[in-house]
C-alpha cells in the first residue's frame, strides 16, 4: 500500500477545533475539563485521552497588528520514527501506510517512546502502564475513509491522501501564500525520513515549538543495538546459568541417593 500522510495548512486553520471534537468521537475517549491557560487554548498539552489539539500561536504583525497562527499537535509518524527504535517490548509498530501504530498488548508503560520522540508526542498512563497517542486513523484508513480529523475539517486546512501527492500539493500551496507569508516553509517533507504529517507554516518551525532539525539521538542507536541486547544476552546467561545450576543439583541429590542405598 502507498504511504498516506496529511497535509496541515496552518494558512487555512480557523481553530474551530472540529478535528479535537472528531478524535475523540471516533476513538470514544471521554472529555477532559482543563485549567484555564491564559489563552484561548484550551489545553496545555496532549494527555492520554486527548491525542491532538490546536495551539495558538499571538504575534503582532510588521504593523503592530495581534495576529493568531493555529497548529495541529499531534503524532506525525515519522518515516524513521525514533518511538519504534525506543520500544524495547515490539509495542509500535511502522504499518504498510506508513501509520505508526501501538501494540497495546504489548506495552508495559516503560515510557522510552516519550523520552525520545523529539515532539514529546506519547503520553503514558502510570497506573495503567500503557503508552497512548493518535494513530491517525489507521483503521479508518485501512478501509478507505480519511482521518476523522481530516474529514471534519471545514476548511481544508487538514488534508489527507497519498504522501507523494501531497508533497506536490503542499509544494504548489506554498508558492501561492508566500506573497501574503513570505517567511513561510514546508516541514516534514524531508525530516525523519520524511513525516507522515507535512505542515505548511507562515513562519520558521522553531516558532511553533517543532525542532528545526529532528533527529534520531545517538543514545538511542546505542540503547537499542548495543544496551537492549547486551541485556537481552544477560538475561539469557542468567536463565542458563540458574538452569544449569539446577540441573548439577540434581544430579548431585540423584548421586547421594544413589551412594545410601549402596550402604
Amino acid at each position: 500500500m502507498a504511504r498516506m500522510a496529511r497535509f496541515f495548512d496552518a494558512t487555512k486553520c480557523i481553530a474551530c477545533r472540529g478535528c479535537q471534537v472528531a478524535c475523540k468521537q471516533w476513538n470514544q475517549l471521554p472529555g477532559e475539563i482543563g485549567s484555564f491557560t491564559g489563552t484561548y487554548q484550551s489545553h496545555n498539552d496532549l494527555s492520554t485521552n486527548r491525542w491532538t489539539m490546536i495551539r495558538y500561536y499571538e504575534h503582532k504583525d510588521s504593523q503592530g497588528e495581534m495576529k493568531w497562527d493555529f497548529i495541529k499537535q499531534c503524532c506525525l509518524h515519522c518515516g524513521d520514527p525514533s518511538c519504534v527504535k525506543a520500544c524495547p517490548n515490539d509495542a509500535l509498530r511502522k504499518t504498510d501506510n506508513g501509520t505508526v501504530v501501538t501494540i497495546r498488548d504489548n506495552c508495559v508503560g516503560c515510557g522510552y517512546c516519550a523520552t525520545y520522540c523529539p515532539f514529546n508526542i506519547p503520553k503514558v498512563d502510570k497506573r495503567a502502564s500503557k503508552m497512548f497517542k493518535c494513530t491517525s486513523c489507521t483503521g479508518r484508513i485501512r478501509n478507505n475513509m480519511e482521518p476523522a480529523c481530516a474529514k471534519t475539517c471545514v476548511t481544508k486546512a487538514i488534508v489527507f491522501g497519498s504522501r507523494d501527492d501531497l508533497v506536490e500539493l503542499a509544494k504548489a500551496r506554498l508558492q501561492e501564500v508566500k506573497g501574503e507569508h513570505p517567511q513561510a516553509n514546508l516541514y516534514g517533507i524531508d525530516e525523519l525520513d520524511g513525516l507522515g504529517m507535512i505542515y505548511l507554516l507562515p513562519d520558521r518551525p522553531s516558532k511553533f515549538n517543532l525542532p528545526e532539525n529532528p533527529q534520531v539521538p545517538l543514545s538511542l542507536t546505542l540503547l537499542k543495538n548495543i544496551a537492549q541486547p547486551a541485556g537481552s544476552l544477560a538475561l539469557a546467561g542468567t536463565v542458563v546459568g540458574l538452569a544449569g545450576a539446577a540441573l548439577i543439583s540434581w544430579r548431585n541429590e540423584r548421586m547421594k541417593g544413589g551412594d545410601k542405598k549402596n550402604d
